[in-house]
């Protein structure tokens, strides 16, 4: 499985959101761990195909966006 790299206030900001919403971004960066790519999750443009996806979800207090870039080992 694949580490997370909290980078700032990620993950302090994450844990600040809805239940719900938590828990769905929880199961895309759970599916990004293990190589897989989640149904919500698109390619973020103007990275130059860098490999950083965005997952959005709506609930009822707005629209939250989780950015993960996928970096390759060598």
């Amino acid at each position: 499985m694949r580490p997370l790299l909290w980078l700032g206030s990620s993950k302090k900001d994450l844990l600040a959101l809805p239940v719900d919403v938590r828990k769905f971004f929880g199961h895309a960066l759970d599916a990004a761990q293990r190589g897989e790519q989640h149904g919500a999750a698109k390619v973020l443009k103007g990275f130059g195909g860098a490999g950083v996806l965005e997952i959005v979800e709506d609930d009822s207090g707005g629209v939250a966006r989780l950015s993960k870039e996928e970096q390759t080992r060598y």
